[in-house]
């Protein structure tokens, strides 16, 4: 098991129609930019389809844990910085991941005191307990105007069906190549036969597609206390780590 990085982004969305102080002869217009253009297509999909700058938020971050597997992910965390124009409210989202409550000062340290190479990076005792899917679903039931199952739509879809794989995800592969060999699960997903993908080779993502599903379905309470939370601390424990 290899440690997701925190999904660190920017998404910037300009939603002039819940204003009226645009200027006179300037339609209302909205614009989205992140990390990635199908995550930039998430966010436009849920404004186009009614919701507001925090719906489209928490799409522009669900599709980034699916397409910017390196960076961005489910098993990570993030900050959103939030500002509600009606009553210029700025809150910051902390959801950023936390260590187990098993951690401890010395956990990578051997019995001489000497850093173990990589222990808190690859392996089971490098995985923190995830924050983004407990932000997601706080920031569509307190922010958003759509319903958390309507904005997580199009990351669902790109991890049933698959995202290509272009030039920065076959570098970032290729660097994460050995830990990726060390693992037959995270081989099979994100690799073909053991190597970096073609360009334009479809990555698929099942499992995370039908995690995705189910957070649509249930809330934030499915990934931490049902069947799912008790299957990953399963194989959190069974791999070395420290989850309960």
């Amino acid at each position: 098991m290899t440690r997701r990085a925190p999904s660190l982004f920017i998404v910037l969305l300009f939603s002039a129609w819940q204003s009226t102080a645009y200027p006179a002869g300037t339609p209302p217009q909205a614009a989205v930019a992140s990390a990635h253009p199908l995550a930039t297509r998430a966010g436009m999909e849920i404004l186009a389809a009614g919701g507001n700058a925090f719906d489209a938020a928490v799409a522009v971050s669900a599709a980034l844990a699916v397409v910017e597997p390196a960076s961005s992910g489910l098993g990570g965390g993030g900050f959103w910085l939030l500002h509600r124009a009606s009553d210029g409210r700025e809150v910051m989202i902390d959801g950023r991941e936390k260590a187990p409550l098993a951690a401890q000062r010395d956990m990578y340290l051997d019995d001489k005191g000497e850093v173990i190479p990589h222990a808190s990076v690859d392996g089971p005792l490098a995985a923190a307990i995830p924050g983004e899917p407990a932000a997601l679903a706080h920031l569509a039931q307190h922010y958003g105007r759509l319903p958390l199952a309507k904005s997580l739509a199009p990351a669902i879809r790109l991890a049933r069906d698959g995202f290509p794989a272009d030039d920065h995800y076959r570098l970032l592969a290729r660097f994460r190549l050995k830990v990726l060999r060390t693992s037959p699960a995270a081989a099979a997903v994100f690799l073909h036969e053991g190597e970096v993908p073609e360009p334009g080779s479809p990555i698929k993502q099942p499992e995370l597609a039908a995690t995705l599903t189910a957070l649509a379905e249930q809330g934030a309470d499915c990934f931490y206390k049902g069947r799912l939370a008790k299957q990953l601390v399963k194989g959190v424990r069974a791999a070395g780590g420290i989850w309960t």
